[in-house]
């Protein structure tokens, strides 16, 4: 169970569930729109609407997150996306108690591992070299057992 303390009418309210949160979060969204009616920021207004439209989190919905994760940065070979999301859902969870951080960060390593699966399946080996190349020692700083998930050498298999 997680807690957090948010505006409300009356100083701060304190909110226990994540759908608490979602409510709270559509009504702050829905409060910057009026602001920005309100001024006159009409292109403000669109480029918030167009963000809203990407959002990263995808509202906390996870059958959306998931569907970006396994119908788009994977099979689309979109590391970077999907490091940038994996690194916002373990902020946006970075508060839950201990024992949950270490589910996150193992569901962390099983969905890069998977996109490093799926990626030398579909003969993309390049984009499994080109992910070392740029997450290797971040994934080595976070977690050792990725050295010995690969046989300690730096992707020499993959070589032709």
């Amino acid at each position: 169970m997680s807690f957090c303390l948010v505006p409300g009418s009356k100083g701060l309210s304190l909110l226990v569930s994540a759908q608490g949160k979602m409510e709270n979060m559509l009504y702050a969204e829905e409060l910057v729109r009026e602001f920005l009616v309100f001024r006159g920021f009409t292109n403000t207004l669109q480029a918030f609407v167009k963000e809203l439209g990407t959002d990263t989190g995808k509202g906390f919905q996870v059958d959306k997150i998931l569907d970006l994760i396994f119908s788009i940065y994977v099979p689309k070979f979109q590391a970077e996306s999907l490091f940038e999301l994996l690194r916002f859902l373990k902020q946006c969870f970075s508060s839950l108690e201990t024992q949950l951080n270490s589910i996150i960060s193992d569901l962390d390593v099983s969905i890069i591992r998977y996109y490093i699966i799926h990626a030398i399946q579909a003969g993309r080996k390049d984009k499994v070299i080109e992910l070392f190349d740029i997450h290797g020692s971040e994934l080595l700083q976070k977690d050792q057992e990725w050295a010995s998930w690969f046989g300690g050498s730096s992707l020499s298999y993959l070589s032709y």
